[in-house]
C-alpha cells in the first residue's frame, strides 16, 4: 500500500499485470451496464475486494482508477453498488472517494463470512440483475461457499471471478505430497475439491505437467460453475511474464447473452500471450 500523490489517500500498488486485468473487468461492466439498464428490476453491481478504489502502477508510477471507481463511471450507472473489502483503511479510503451517495453502500467485513454475506445481500434487490465482482489473487481469499451463497442468493447473476491460476497451483504444490496435502487446503476452498492434488498431471517422469494440470484446474472450476445452473464460462487470460498464464478471469452467466457481451467487449486475441497486456489503442477502444 502506498498513499497516493493525488489525493493523499491509501492507493494499492499493483504489477502490470493487475492494470491490465483492471482494464478488461471495466470494459466488461461497462457494457453489461450499458446494454442491461432498464430492462430489469434495477441492474445493481457488487464488489467484494474492492481495496481502496485507486492502483499504483508499481512499474510506471502511474496512477489509475481502480474497479469501484470504474464502475461508478460507467455510461449507463448501475442501481445500486455495494463495495465490500476485509481492510478497514481501504474500506475508509474507498469511502471518502466514493462521498456521499445514497445508492452506494462501503462495507467492511471477510467476504467468506456467513453473516457479512446476508448483510450484503440485504442491500440488494433479489430480483434484480447482479453483476458481481470477485477478485482475488490469492486463493485463500476466497472460499467457494461464498460463490455458491450469490449463485443461490440471486436468480439473475453474473459473475466476474478472478481465477488466480497461478497461484493456485503454487498453493496445491505448497502443501506438499503428504497426507496433509489430501485434505482441501486453502486451493481446496477455492476450487470446492476436498484432495485438490488429485488436480496434478504428471508425465511418464513422474515431473508435473503444468500445462496439463492448468488445463485439469480450469476444468475443475468450470464444471462447478456449471453444477451451480451457469453456461460454461468465458475466460480471458492474463499473462505474467509472457509465457506464463497468471490471472484467468471468467465471466459466468446463466444466459447466453452476458457471455455474449463479455465475448464482444473482450475478444479474444489472435496470440494468447499478447492477452490483455496491451494498451487500449490496440484494442480499438
Amino acid at each position: 500500500m502506498w498513499i497516493s500523490a493525488d489525493d493523499g489517500l491509501l492507493v494499492r500498488g499493483v504489477k502490470p499485470h493487475s492494470a491490465a486485468k483492471s482494464m478488461l473487468v471495466s470494459r466488461g461492466v461497462d457494457t453489461v451496464s450499458f446494454a442491461m439498464g432498464g430492462k430489469w428490476h434495477g441492474v445493481h453491481y457488487l464488489e467484494l475486494y474492492s481495496g481502496p478504489g485507486r492502483l499504483l502502477d508499481q512499474s510506471t508510477g502511474v496512477e489509475q482508477v481502480g474497479s469501484p471507481l470504474q464502475a461508478l463511471q460507467v455510461r449507463r450507472p448501475f442501481n445500486r453498488y455495494v463495495f465490500s473489502d476485509y481492510s478497514q483503511q481501504c474500506i475508509e479510503a474507498l469511502d471518502v472517494r466514493v462521498g456521499a451517495r445514497s445508492d452506494v453502500d462501503v462495507l467492511c467485513g471477510d467476504a467468506n463470512d456467513a453473516a457479512h454475506l446476508k448483510e450484503i445481500a440485504a442491500r440488494l434487490d433479489p430480483r434484480a440483475l447482479v453483476v458481481a465482482y470477485l477478485d482475488t489473487a490469492r486463493p485463500q481469499d476466497l472460499h467457494w461457499s461464498t460463490v455458491e451463497y450469490l449463485a443461490g442468493q440471486f436468480r439473475f447473476i453474473d459473475l466476474i471471478i478472478n481465477l488466480p491460476i497461478h497461484n493456485v497451483m503454487r498453493a496445491i504444490l505448497g502443501a506438499g505430497a503428504g497426507a496433509g496435502a489430501r485434505g482441501p487446503g486453502a486451493a481446496g476452498r477455492f476450487l470446492h475439491h476436498s484432495s485438490p492434488h488429485d488436480l496434478l498431471t504428471f508425465n511418464r517422469a513422474s515431473e508435473l505437467d503444468t500445462r496439463a494440470t492448468r488445463e485439469t484446474i480450469r476444468a475443475h472450476y468450470d464444471a462447478q460453475l456449471m453444477a451451480l445452473g451457469f453456461k460454461r464460462p468465458a475466460r480471458r487470460t492474463v499473462w505474467f511474464p509472457p509465457g506464463n498464464p497468471y490471472y484467468d478471469v471468467l465471466l459466468a452467466s446463466r444466459h447466453q447473452t452476458g457471455l455474449d457481451l463479455w465475448n464482444k467487449t473482450n475478444p479474444a486475441p489472435e496470440n494468447p500471450q499478447l492477452s490483455f497486456l496491451l494498451d487500449d489503442a490496440a484494442w480499438g477502444a
